[in-house]
């Protein structure tokens, strides 16, 4: 009996060294339901949001200053959106840098990567 293979991509955002993980790293799972592009950011809407704390993230994005980490996490993203699939964030909990581009600190965070299965 053949088995049906899972499609499973998944692209290192890490920023830094190559292949570095966070001290401190979590994952989310999320069913798309938006990916938006912004000049300065690229994110993801999730159906369901992670309770982190007080914190309610439903948004998941990344900066266009890096113009090919934005476009695979584009490219990612937007496979999930409209294949239906499921999308997997690694990031690190302590982290608010997105604030710089626009992700906010009460319902977002910016993930080093971005897997769809």
């Amino acid at each position: 009996m053949n088995q049906p293979k899972k499609l499973l991509i998944a692209l290192a955002l890490v920023t830094g060294v190559a292949g570095a993980v966070p001290a401190i790293a979590a994952d989310f799972s999320c069913s798309p339901t938006e990916v938006a592009v912004f000049s300065n950011r690229i994110h993801v809407k999730c159906s369901s949001a992670l309770q982190d704390g007080t914190t309610t993230i439903w948004y998941w994005a990344v900066s266009t200053s890096d113009a090919q980490r934005a476009n695979r996490f584009l490219s990612t993203a937007s496979t999930a959106l409209v294949s239906g699939r499921m999308l997997r964030f690694s990031y690190n909990p302590a982290d608010a840098s997105g604030t710089s581009f626009g992700c906010l600190t009460k319902d977002c965070r910016t993930p080093w990567a971005i897997a769809v299965y």
